[in-house]
């Protein structure tokens, strides 16, 4: 089916697939990929400050939080929130923050509402796929990291990343590095075989953050009840 003219203007404009996007079979609902909307959020200059905690509760598996994204003059903010209840991987805080910048992302170009994130129900995954945060190239087969390697320019982001993140351990500096890429992927003109291999490494290292914050909130656990 043919997409509503207002989604397919917004995918043109950011160069996103048609496969970025399904509908819910059940109800007829447009869902995107979490990771086309990263990309749409890379091109637009979508500014982030940091997010506003609502509720922290690691281990019960709970993560509630607002993000606020700006667009040239436009603010909008949404909350993102995670539980049992909503979400079955194991780390909460990470489909918070995914939930919440999607919708923001939605809402700065005009089509939440219209559109959902996959991320928001594991009934808006694409039919007959696992959850995946890799968008597909606009007019080509996604390429892997490896391929990015060839020329030495992927292999040097790469690098300098790890040396970034060895100083990140809070989310919100690990949004400002983010938006550091993001920046430099927009002065650069990254294709969306670059964005693609960052949105890798980005998923990595958010993985890693998260457990490691875990750790240390374990760690501090018998401190704190000791004292």
């Amino acid at each position: 089916m043919a997409l509503d003219p207002r989604i397919e203007s917004v995918r043109e404009k950011y160069g996103l697939a048609k496969e970025d996007f399904w509908q819910i079979p059940q109800n007829k609902q447009w869902v995107c990929k979490h990771a086309a909307l990263e990309v749409v959020a890379t091109k637009a200059n979508v500014e982030w400050q940091s997010p506003q905690i609502i509720q922290a509760d690691t281990s019960g598996g709970i993560a509630v939080l607002v993000a606020t994204g700006k667009m040239g003059t436009r603010v909008e903010w949404a909350t993102g929130e995670a539980s049992p209840k909503n979400n079955k991987n194991s780390y909460p805080w990470a489909m918070a923050e995914k939930r919440a910048k999607d919708r923001v992302v939605l809402k700065l170009v005009g089509i939440h509402g219209l559109v959902y994130s996959e991320d928001e129900a594991d009934d808006f995954k694409a039919p007959g796929t696992a959850a995946s945060d890799i968008p597909a190239p606009a007019n080509d087969k996604p390429k892997s990291s490896a391929s990015l390697k060839r020329d030495g320019t992927f292999e040097r982001i790469r690098e300098q990343l790890a040396q970034d993140m060895l100083d990140v351990s809070t989310f919100a500096q690990f949004e400002s590095v983010k938006e550091h890429y993001r920046a430099e992927a927009k002065k650069n003109g990254w294709n969306n075989s670059f964005l693609f291999g960052l949105s890798e490494l980005f998923g990595g290292y958010e993985v890693e953050l998260q457990k490691r914050i875990e750790l240390e909130n374990a760690q501090q656990s018998p401190l704190m009840a000791g004292e």
